[in-house]
């Protein structure tokens, strides 16, 4: 058994661990429709570390919050916990080749030989890239009428990947992949995005398929056009040999040890795994980071000096870390399976269970972070995020490569916003969170409108107020 803390009282069996009684299905819709609430209603009724049922074939998953359990879980060898199985219900999107289903010795490879494609030269290409955008696709928002801004920004964020994955050789599809990809992500509005089809007998997903409302006929004919204008997209990069530091350059590049490249299946679910990880919890963040600041005006105003002086980001990085604590786009990490059994604060794991590490309770957990539901990016100043404590992009082994891709991307999108529009809200009520399969964003996708600064020494409207 691996032991990762040595407990001062022998080990319990999870099975003994609290959880909510109600029926799979009823647990699973109220973690659908408030995640933040139902979780945090968990935590106060069971305490830090509880049992829920909401996986099928009647598997268990443990969540924990604890920082030192977290950190125990993120430093569990390879091949004690697995994460490849935890992203089941996003198999439809990503397959099963890619580096979020891969675990042990095939993913510590695989993010090795993709690490070079965000980082170094390609990350300052991307963060030129990623300024340059901001500016002009920013300017063709909306100004002036309350809208939802989710979908202006999460289309924003799919023009970065497309930048991280193709760079500066764009494909001659682009435009119709755009469209289809779009189209595709759209699923994640509906619980059925969590069915794991792939688990499920032809004849059970043509069945599914008929049901319209569900959306997965649509989904699974955008898929099947995705595919194909990914695979046109490199053969054309194959055929005009031009690579570079972009994404699918350094996998045309990858070998095995046999000498063989990766398959056009691998090619594929690693660039749709950027699509979708690489889009939807970004945008989220961005929508709550709006959401915030157009309700906490002294905040607000204070950001605005400082983009406007041009001489520091000191709060602007304070707010983005302040965002992720309180709304960390994906509120709970990937579940991670256990292969072997594993000891963690004293409780036994057994292989099969599930622990699922909540970075939402750890981010509000008051013994931690005081005021926990006070937007404070203050609370950052001189102050770095730990490794164990503040997990808006999870950790360990698996900790999200594009993390400092999602930084830039929310704050230049803050800096073009800012420096160009005031915040405008019909109504200042909080929008509270809604789940978009394992993402958690704004109810009513960040509704405001942008107004444009005539004078960018007005501060008059900037807090946001409802017009009189």
């Amino acid at each position: 058994m691996s032991t990762v803390n040595t407990p001062a009282r022998e080990a319990v069996p999870a099975t003994s661990l609290p959880g909510p009684r109600s029926p799979m299905l009823y647990q699973g819709l109220k973690l659908f429709r408030d995640p933040a609430s139902f979780m945090r209603t968990c935590r106060e009724r069971y305490g830090k570390r509880f049992e829920l049922k909401i996986m099928p074939k009647g598997s268990t998953i443990y969540v924990i919050s604890d920082p030192d359990e977290v950190k125990a879980m993120f430093l569990a060898p390879r091949t004690v916990l697995h994460t490849g199985n935890g992203s089941a219900a996003l198999e439809k999107f990503i397959g099963q080749t890619g580096l979020a289903w891969l675990d042990e010795e095939e993913h510590k490879a695989r993010r090795k030989q993709i690490l070079p494609s965000i980082k170094g030269d390609a990350h300052k290409r991307i963060e030129a890239s990623v300024g340059e955008m901001a500016e002009r696709i920013v300017a063709t928002w909306p100004r002036g009428e309350v809208v939802a801004l989710y979908p202006y920004i999460h289309r924003f964020t799919i023009q970065v990947i497309r930048e991280v994955v193709f760079g500066k050789a764009v494909p001659s599809c682009w435009d119709e992949l755009f469209e289809v990809v779009w189209d595709m992500l759209s699923l994640n509005r509906r619980i059925s995005s969590m069915i794991e089809t792939h688990t499920m007998s032809p004849f059970a997903v043509k069945v599914l398929r008929a049901v319209r409302p569900l959306g997965l006929d649509r989904f699974f004919k955008n898929r099947a056009r995705a595919d194909a204008l990914i695979a046109q997209a490199v053969r054309e990069r194959m055929d005009s040999g031009e690579f570079g530091d972009d994404m699918l350059s350094v996998m045309l590049g990858i070998t095995r040890e046999d000498g063989s490249p990766l398959s056009a299946v691998e090619l594929r679910d690693e660039i749709m795994t950027m699509f979708l990880a690489g889009t939807e919890t970004t945008s989220a963040a961005i929508c709550w980071a709006l959401e915030c600041l157009s309700r906490e005006p002294a905040a607000l105003e204070k950001l605005v000096a400082e983009i406007d002086a041009g001489q520091s980001d000191t709060y602007l990085t304070g707010t983005v870390h302040e965002v992720l604590r309180m709304y960390p786009p994906t509120p709970q990490i990937i579940p991670r399976e256990v292969m072997k059994p594993i000891e963690i604060g004293g409780v036994r794991y057994e292989p099969g269970a599930h622990l699922w590490a909540s970075g939402y309770l750890v981010h509000h957990d008051p013994e931690i972070y005081p005021e926990p539901d006070r937007f404070r990016p203050e609370r950052w100043e001189g102050v770095k995020p730990s490794a164990h404590t503040w997990i808006p992009f999870g950790g360990g082994h698996t900790r999200c490569l594009g993390d400092r891709i999602a930084i830039l991307e929310m704050k230049a999108v803050l800096r073009e916003v800012l420096s160009t529009c005031a915040l405008h809200r019909e109504d200042m009520k909080p929008e509270g969170p809604r789940s978009r399969t394992v993402t958690m964003t704004t109810r009513q996708g960040t509704r405001l409108a942008l107004r444009p600064r005539a004078d960018r020494a007005d501060r008059a409207d900037l807090a946001g107020h409802p017009a009189g």
